[in-house]
């Protein structure tokens, strides 16, 4: 893979991704939650990926990762990959299915080759760690250094045990703390624009379920209010590691 680093005038593609590779198809639920994305961007291409398409895009331009990622033992580890691939190779915006778009991010992205969504602070302070960039919301022009060194470290780290526990060596092998782990180190962070949490992601998983259990406070309210996003952490990935 041949990176660009040199040119800073890139402007992010206006493409949406999603991934959804269960052959059954995304729920009702999901569906809706998605098409907002459509709604606030009818002028963006959207590309909806299946597991067709992505193995599409594996075997042509990813073909020695093929073996890295048909082994991960967790399905989710595949969703998590793929995604990375996708934009390094055509860049725009990728958004988990049960993200919701609340505004138009033509704005957000201007200006910028790389934006990533930190995820809630709650859940920084859960684990430790001072934030979080998240993978559930990126965007980044095509053959972007950090996704680069993304994919690079999951192929050097593709038989790393990172923990004994299910959850943790998931999130850290392909999941937010990978992306956390490579921006820490990212020599060119500047060209990196973080997407605060109270734009992307005001909610925690907590306060997404006193939500969804129709508890609308004030505060609930208010954070939503201001926000771009919302992630709705419907992901079934959890039950893979129960």
């Amino acid at each position: 893979m041949k990176s660009d680093l040199s040119n800073n005038r890139k402007k992010i593609p206006y493409i949406i991704h999603q991934v959804y590779e269960d052959m059954n198809g995304p729920s009702d639920a999901l569906l809706e939650i998605s098409n907002s994305w459509k709604t606030f961007h009818p002028e963006w291409k959207y590309m909806f990926w299946n597991k067709e398409s992505i193995e599409d895009l594996l075997y042509s331009k990813f073909r020695n990762f093929f073996p890295i990622y048909r082994n991960y033992p967790f399905n989710v580890q595949r969703w998590d990959a793929i995604r990375y691939l996708i934009l390094f190779s055509y860049g725009g915006l990728y958004v988990d299915m049960d993200y919701e778009c609340l505004a138009p991010f033509d704005l957000i992205l201007h200006d910028s080759e790389c934006c990533m969504g930190l995820e809630p602070y709650a859940h920084a302070l859960e684990y430790k760690k001072s934030f979080i960039v998240g993978n559930a919301l990126m965007a980044t022009v095509p053959a972007n250094s950090f996704f680069e060194l993304i994919i690079e470290d999951m192929v050097k780290n593709q038989n790393t045990v990172f923990s004994k526990f299910k959850k943790q060596q998931i999130i850290e092998s392909t999941g937010p703390f990978l992306t956390t782990r490579v921006y820490n180190v990212y020599p060119n962070k500047v060209l990196i624009k973080l997407l605060t949490d109270d734009l992307v992601a005001p909610l925690s998983l907590q306060e997404v379920r006193a939500l969804v259990d129709g508890m609308h406070t004030e505060e609930i309210k208010n954070k939503i209010d201001k926000a771009c996003a919302i992630h709705f952490f419907m992901g079934s990935w959890h039950s893979q590691t129960e």
